[in-house]
């Protein structure tokens, strides 16, 4: 320690002042241990434990780091509970909903989780599609008519088989036959051209500007009959 003295007689008040000390520096004083009075070198750490001691901070700073320490324990229970507390419910009538490992919405069936839909994404010029990843029930009622997909089902199964068009006024009918266009057939303006291959039934070419003239008794797929001329179908 800076500024001791070992002179006798020396004043307290001569003595230079320490400007810092350490745990290894000592100090000269004047020690009452035991009935004993007398001068002593102290070492800093001997006088820092003391005092310590003596204001109780040793008890202190451990009652402080058990605190903290239950403290964590307590805060890692709680999060623990409420983590179990969640996973209890996903999946669960009245609980949470799950998603699968593929992001894909999961429900219960009583025993286990099921995939059972899924999003696919939208993108600049489609909106975003709900996907079933498992059959719908035939039960499911579809919008606000009160049917459903078995009653839809029942009206398709209904319809008489064949090949259905759109005809020029938006009505929708059904061809009692279907025939096939030759393949030198051109367009015209929407008008459908003859080639030079023959026509089949129920076609025949003007003379005059070679369009094709049907008489409606065969029908051509992806044309209307427009007063009798054959014609391209609008898109």
């Amino acid at each position: 320690m800076s500024g001791t003295t070992t002179s006798s007689g020396t004043p307290i008040s001569a003595l230079p002042l320490a400007s810092s000390v350490a745990a290894t520096d000592t100090i000269v004083g004047v020690v009452s241990s035991g009935g004993t009075v007398q001068a002593e070198q102290v070492p800093v750490s001997v006088l820092a434990s003391g005092i310590a001691q003596a204001i109780g901070l040793d008890d202190a700073v451990t009652a402080a780091q058990t605190a903290a320490e239950q403290a964590a324990t307590e805060n890692q229970a709680a999060g623990q509970a409420a983590a179990n507390a969640v996973s209890a419910k996903i999946g669960k009538a009245g609980g949470a909903a799950a998603l699968d490992n593929s992001g894909h919405l999961a429900l219960t069936d009583g025993t286990a989780l099921v995939s059972v839909a899924s999003v696919e994404p939208a993108t600049a010029t489609t909106p975003a599609i709900l996907v079933p990843d498992i059959p719908i029930s035939e039960k499911t009622l579809v919008g606000s008519t009160g049917k459903s997909f078995s009653d839809l089902i029942d009206r398709e199964d209904q319809l008489p088989s064949g090949t259905y068009f759109v005809d020029q006024s938006g009505a929708v009918l059904r061809a009692d036959t279907v025939g096939t266009l030759p393949t030198d057939v051109t367009l015209n303006g929407g008008v459908y051209m003859a080639g030079t291959s023959a026509l089949p039934a129920g076609l025949s070419a003007d003379p005059a500007t070679g369009m094709i003239l049907t008489d409606g008794s065969t029908y051509y797929p992806n044309t209307i009959n427009n007063v009798g001329v054959l014609c391209a179908a609008a898109e």
